[in-house]
């Protein structure tokens, strides 16, 4: 079994475009709407969209934060299994 590290960066590579867009636009009502965690749906977005840019501020959280960086890879894995059962075609480019 990867790491949720790994397992992320692999799932979220294989996701089309759109699927950034939408981690963006969850991860910025995240930060504005109370009770939305959205710091990993924007960083997951990011990574998705601008993977170099994003990498190194993924790189850094993972240094200082660690426990935070687990838990956010962990819940965006639960994210990802649930878009995937929900719409098992939308996530596989084509």
């Amino acid at each position: 079994m990867q790491p949720p590290q790994e397992e992320m960066e692999d799932r979220l590579a294989a996701l089309p475009k759109e699927v950034g867009v939408l981690l963006v636009t969850i991860g910025a009502m995240g930060v504005v709407l109370p009770g939305i965690v959205g710091t990993p749906a924007l960083l997951a977005g990011g990574l998705l969209l601008w993977p170099r840019g994003f990498r190194s501020v993924n790189g850094w959280l993972q240094r200082k934060c660690p426990k935070i960086h687990r838990h956010g890879a962990a819940q965006l894995i639960r994210y990802l299994d649930d878009l995937e059962r929900r719409y098992p075609t939308s996530t596989h480019r084509g």
